[in-house]
């Protein structure tokens, strides 16, 4: 009987844990699946440079409205791969480092290519990870003690599916300076002359410099 004005507090409240409970249960479905092996990639030549800075870029607003800024900072960077899977990789992983980030701070996204390898780095300048806590950030359901609140304890798990689907390897580090830096290393892929578009991965890449916040 109250008029809609006097409930909005609770509808928020109601709102905010239905987009909780719907991401938990997608992360859920995608690890099950995925351990029936029932998710198959799309694999086709990329540049993860550009992947990297759109998935980055969609969290210009969210990021604004925590006071983090995020900075993108994309070289060119073949690789082949799933790009839908590509950009949840790096949105998990922003994602990840705007939530432990302090208000005021900033978000850092690299991509380079080294060579036979393309490296994407996402920094943070929060508190950083606990020595205990290394050896289970990528684990299921495992959240760190004072964690922020509204993630599922599964995305940095995804992410590590991703990667592994990809042939790769992530880790986390303390950056001296403070914060957490998770680095992501793909095969990189060199078309050799005439090579079709979408071959078979093959060991080296290119570079392009470029800079920019979202």
């Amino acid at each position: 009987d109250r008029p809609v004005a006097a409930s909005v507090d609770a509808l928020d409240d109601i709102d905010a844990e239905v987009t909780h409970l719907t991401a938990l249960v997608d992360d859920l479905l995608l690890l099950a699946r995925s351990d029936s092996g029932a998710v198959a990639l799309e694999t086709q030549t990329m540049d993860l440079g550009d992947v990297a800075f759109d998935a980055a870029g969609s969290f210009g607003r969210a990021a604004e409205a925590r006071g983090v800024r995020v900075v993108v900072d994309p070289e060119p960077a073949m690789i082949q791969g799933d790009p839908a899977r590509l950009r949840q990789l790096v949105m998990i992983l922003v994602d990840n480092a705007v939530r432990h980030s302090p208000r005021g701070g900033e978000v850092t996204v690299l991509v380079r290519d080294t060579g036979s390898l393309v490296a994407i780095e996402v920094s943070d300048q929060g508190p950083g990870v606990r020595e205990d806590d290394m050896p289970h950030v990528f684990d299921r359901f495992w959240r760190a003690p004072g964690a922020p609140s509204g993630g599922t304890g599964l995305g940095l798990a995804i992410a590590k599916w991703i990667v592994d689907r990809h042939g790769g390897r992530i880790g986390v580090a303390n950056r001296p300076e403070g914060g957490a830096a998770f680095r992501v290393e793909l095969p990189a892929f060199h078309p050799g002359p005439g090579a079709a578009p979408g071959g078979a991965p093959g060991p080296e890449p290119a570079a392009r410099g470029s800079d920019s916040a979202a």
